[in-house]
């Protein structure tokens, strides 16, 4: 009875959550922004449940943003951190130091509630129209974070002379959350504005996928994964050099209809991911992904490689 006791418990113990801040420091800004990223820091180690903490300063020509990545013990102590005036305070401060708003990624889920889904578009963005699609950008985010389960978007301009595509993800906590705000009113009348401003869309829908890290498993052995925010920035990891490299081949069925555009877009990211991409990943994560998620310095080697991997594939298809 009491092994049962301690077995339920174990089950439902809920998974660290955490924040990720990126930061595109002004240069006559750097100096206070360190005291007072020190500060925000040291105010978040006053607060119950807090786990760690890292600040990832830049690599020249790889990295232009510092990092700041905040770990606490539930998705209740990640929440009392995110909505105290401690931190609304000192935010402001670093916020001033920017050159830009700060984007920031929460990665919160317990292991018994539905894994977080993505949206992933591209957009080729017509001459001349950049700064209108900025504009109408700002505006959708605006209104996606209005809409239940929101988590975040994170954006990517393009790069290189042969690619021009805009590389949008939007999260939501769940499925239903994403097909609310998909089918709404309001996204479809952000649609009719932006169809003036880009040549093309592409989108598809990325989840847990828990097929994806199966590892290391003997026969007849269950099926399981690493928690969910673990594989959604393995997916992250995985589908941006994806997209990326199915952008440079665009020009192909440029020509064809938008619906058939999107179908064959689809095909060749799953194809690619299920069978070639995502296998290497898990591989090459392997360490990290099924490793106890309170070993914080197994965890910020598997979120250092992650980032730094990503400004890998940014420098690479900046230079192509």
């Amino acid at each position: 009875m009491n092994d049962d006791s301690t077995e339920s418990r174990e089950a439902h113990t809920p998974q660290p959550a955490t924040a990720i801040a990126s930061h595109l420091v002004r240069p006559d800004k750097s100096d206070e922004y360190f005291k007072t990223q020190t500060a925000i820091t040291d105010a978040a180690r006053k607060f119950a449940g807090f786990v760690g903490t890292e600040v990832l300063s830049p690599i020249p020509g790889m990295q232009a943003e510092w990092v700041a990545i905040f770990r606490f013990e539930s998705n209740q102590a990640m929440k009392r951190w995110l909505d105290s005036p401690e931190r609304a305070q000192i935010a402001a401060r670093i916020e001033a130091c920017l050159s830009e708003p700060s984007h920031m990624l929460l990665l919160a889920s317990d292991d018994d509630a539905e894994p977080p889904v993505a949206m992933v578009f591209t957009h080729r963005v017509a001459k001349d129209k950049e700064e209108a699609y900025l504009a109408w950008r700002r505006k959708a985010i605006a209104a996606q974070a209005h809409y239940p389960g929101y988590l975040a978007t994170e954006f990517f301009k393009p790069h290189g002379t042969f690619q021009n595509e805009w590389v949008d993800i939007v999260r939501y906590g769940n499925v239903r959350d994403l097909d609310r705000w998909m089918e709404s009113k309001e996204r479809l009348a952000l649609l009719k504005e932006l169809d003036p401003i880009v040549e093309s869309m592409h989108a598809h829908r990325v989840t847990g996928l828990e097929g994806w890290f199966a590892l290391n498993r003997g026969p007849g052995a269950a099926v399981s994964g690493p928690p969910s925010w673990k594989q959604m920035l393995a997916v992250l990891f995985a589908l941006y050099p994806t997209v990326m490299v199915l952008s440079f081949l665009n020009p192909l069925w440029h020509n064809l209809s938008f619906p058939v555009q999107m179908l064959i877009g689809n095909i060749l990211s799953c194809i690619l991911l299920t069978w070639l991409v995502m296998p290497r990943v898990s591989q090459f994560l392997n360490f990290w992904l099924v490793a106890p998620v309170r070993n914080w310095k197994n965890e910020a080697l598997g979120l250092c490689t992650i980032a730094a991997g990503l400004g890998l594939f940014v420098v690479i298809f900046k230079a192509l």
